[in-house]
């Protein structure tokens, strides 16, 4: 059996590991939660200062500040905030610059021997301000390797179809899911979401597609899985002063 083993992020605070009894398969959204979730997805418009284009993704507000806090937290895809020439001048589509505006992010290290290009394909950003309480608030939880079953791939299109959790024969990577959730491009950075106790997770984050060649070109969908050493980053973010992995 190759359980998933939560480590949920809630409000500001990383709980440690959970019990057994805590441990579960992947389950996809039922309408009500995927209403509630799909608000929590944000637009995100980036400038390329090496060539003027502009960059349509997707990211995804992540509820881990609390109420009185000045600013959000939003979790994307490196590949839509980072171009040739580096961190890309990106806001919140249709929210105005001293909320929406992108101030400070921190960005997945890249390895130049790394072969694959989703492994590390992430990055946490900090708006200017708060973003209207109307946009929902996503929790995440941390997901263990092995984790099987059926998602839901949130990016404000009204399709909450479940979406599988794919095996590749000869290309396994830790840190990866690969699932059959419809995609496009600009749907980078949306998240895939489980429920937990009948409440919505972010457990991976949408960063592109693969191709299976000998399969007639089968495309299926690649997302960056929430582990416990982005869950460590996060938290060193938002909590510069917390020890490293201190439970609170």
């Amino acid at each position: 059996m190759n359980p998933i083993l939560m480590a949920v992020l809630s409000v500001s605070l990383l709980s440690g590991p959970t019990g057994a009894a805590d441990r579960m398969s992947f389950l996809p959204l039922d309408p009500d939660s995927y209403a509630d979730s799909r608000n929590g997805v944000v637009r995100l418009l980036c400038v390329d200062s090496s060539n003027g284009h502009s960059y349509l993704s997707r990211a995804v507000l992540l509820d881990v500040t609390g109420p009185d806090s000045s600013h959000d937290v939003l979790l994307a895809a490196r590949h839509g905030v980072i171009g040739s020439a580096g961190q890309r001048a990106c806001q919140v589509q249709g929210q105005e610059a001293a909320t929406g505006q992108i101030i400070d992010m921190v960005v997945a290290p890249q390895d130049p021997m790394e072969g694959n290009e989703f492994s590390e394909d992430w990055a946490i950003l900090r708006t200017a301000g708060r973003l209207p309480a109307d946009i929902a608030r996503l929790q995440a939880a941390g997901a263990g390797t092995g984790a099987e079953g059926r998602l839901t791939m949130v990016n404000r299109v009204t399709d909450n179809r479940a979406c599988h959790v794919e095996e590749i024969a000869d290309w396994e990577d830790a840190r990866l899911i690969v699932h059959d959730c419809p995609a496009r491009p600009g749907l980078s950075g949306s998240p895939m979401v489980t429920l937990i106790k009948g409440v919505p997770h972010v457990v991976g984050l949408h960063v592109g597609q693969y191709i299976i060649l000998q399969d007639d070109g089968r495309r299926l969908g690649v997302a960056r899985r929430l582990s416990g050493e982005f869950l460590d980053t996060l938290v060193a973010y938002i909590e510069p002063d917390k020890p490293s992995g201190a439970v609170p």
